[in-house]
């Protein structure tokens, strides 16, 4: 596991959210980056999890770094900057849970060169990388891996790193809007986003859409599955959890397809859930063992 981890500084209104003004609500900070919530509710699940990523000398470095130990994660390739601070997340939601804004302080990662450790091919049956990284990074994990690799284009800030790496054999997780950077097209529908990834030597993609029905892009098949109807509480975290659903199955030996299933009912979890999931549910764990056909 490669990629983010930082701290998260989330605010919700507490009634209609109304913008260019104060609104009344809650503030809470919690750790955070895609990979890091990835691993934690993998290593809690109990899969063998090894994560590399960059964090200041501060408070918040140590906090992240003992948090994830706990969660029974190898952080011996733990990089500590001296003289950086660790990066920073903050989102606004609504009444509703909906992301209405953010802020990525997350300049660490710019300068991050990955360790030795991270690019050792030394049999790991998957290695997932989020486009917090920088594109030369993301470029050498892509040569080292190959069709091992998963990544995660987070979002439309980030997703243009991941452009160049289409073809290289990678399965790409995204959603829609980052899809669009991705193809250089607006799609309305993922299966769309699908059809045109094909057509640029992508191989494997998982296209979210929300509510729409997802795409998934297999060796040149595509197929959709359509969400079932979930209660949203909170959208904090949704995509992680269905990612870690996703790469729990797959590591078990599921296909895509299947596995993609499992990161739907972790997705339902993570909807039905106040703030991001802490772990798997473990009617999640027990589909991803028993997804391999």
């Amino acid at each position: 596991m490669v990629g983010g981890c930082h701290q998260d500084v989330l605010g919700r209104a507490a009634f209609i959210y109304e913008p260019a003004t104060s609104c009344p609500g809650i503030v809470t900070r919690r750790p955070g980056g895609v990979a890091r919530n990835v691993a934690v509710l993998l290593g809690r699940a109990g899969a063998p999890c090894r994560f590399v990523s960059k964090v200041g000398n501060d408070a918040a470095g140590r906090e992240l770094i003992a948090e994830l130990t706990s969660a029974g994660i190898d952080t011996s390739a733990m990089v500590v900057d001296a003289n950086g601070r660790t990066g920073t997340y903050l989102a606004i939601h609504d009444e509703a849970g909906e992301l209405v804004s953010a802020i990525s302080d997350l300049g660490l990662y710019d300068s991050f060169v990955l360790p030795a450790a991270a690019l050792n091919n030394d049999g790991d049956p998957l290695v997932f990388a989020d486009a917090n990284l920088a594109p030369g990074e993301l470029a050498r994990l892509a040569d080292a891996y190959g069709d091992r690799l998963v990544f995660d284009a987070i979002s439309r800030a980030k997703a243009p790193r991941l452009k160049p790496l289409v073809a290289s054999g990678a399965l790409i997780i995204c959603n829609l809007p980052s899809a669009e950077l991705l193809v250089g097209h607006p799609v309305e529908r993922p299966i769309e986003a699908a059809e045109r990834l094909l057509t640029t030597g992508a191989r494997r993609a998982v296209i979210t859409g929300g509510s729409k029905p997802l795409a998934i892009l297999d060796d040149g098949g595509i197929i959709e599955l359509t969400p079932l109807p979930t209660e949203v509480v909170d959208v904090t975290g949704v995509g992680d959890a269905q990612t870690a659903g996703i790469l729990l199955a797959l590591a078990a030996g599921a296909p895509l397809a299947a596995a993609v299933k499992v990161g739907m009912m972790a997705a339902r979890a993570a909807l039905a859930t106040a703030g991001a999931l802490g772990e798997l549910p473990a009617d999640v764990i027990a589909a991803a063992l028993a997804a391999e056909t």
